[in-house]
């Protein structure tokens, strides 16, 4: 090995010692009404844990209720995500990849939790492939919007990542 290759990896060697580095990714189920209505997910999405410990809410922007009279919230892939983040968080540095509903990226109703990524990630990348039947969107080339996995929702694909010095924040949006 070339002595630079060799200082640079011994270098990451060093990091990865001292610093826990997780790299969580998937494919979560996308369902509006969850049946996992599980106590514990449901206060981490809403800021508050069972045991009393403050949390950041997807429920608020802000500090201040979304004030919405429908949330969905209660998505399995919002619940994926929000619990992605929290073991992030919980560590300090991170990445999350996931393939999931692409709703999250312009509802009304998840401004919550776009505020609370865009505030805690260094960096988002997210990548809209449409799709949704539901939308109904012609791209400018006219042709149909078909979805890459034959499903009436459309996907996106995300890339989020923590690191310790947290100077360089930006979001970074891609539509195909």
């Amino acid at each position: 090995m070339a002595p630079a290759l060799a200082h640079e990896a011994e270098a990451a060697n060093k990091i990865k010692r001292k610093t826990p580095i997780t790299v969580i990714i998937g494919n979560p189920p996308y369902s509006g009404v969850s049946s996992n209505m599980n106590p514990w997910i449901d206060g981490l999405l809403k800021g508050k844990l069972s045991d009393g410990t403050r949390v950041r809410s997807y429920y608020e922007v802000d500090g201040k209720p979304l004030g919405e009279k429908k949330l969905w919230l209660q998505d399995d892939y919002v619940k994926f995500i929000r619990y992605s983040q929290w073991i992030i968080e919980r560590i300090g540095v991170g990445i999350h990849g996931m393939i999931t509903n692409n709703s999250f990226l312009d509802s009304p109703t998840c401004r919550g939790m776009r505020y609370g990524l865009a505030a805690y990630f260094d960096n988002l990348y997210l990548l809209d492939l449409h799709g949704s039947s539901k939308k109904q969107e012609v791209p400018p080339d006219g042709v149909v919007d078909e979805n890459v996995f034959d499903i009436q929702q459309g996907v996106s694909l995300s890339l989020f990542y923590r690191l310790l010095d947290n100077n360089n924040s930006s979001v970074q949006a891609f539509d195909l």
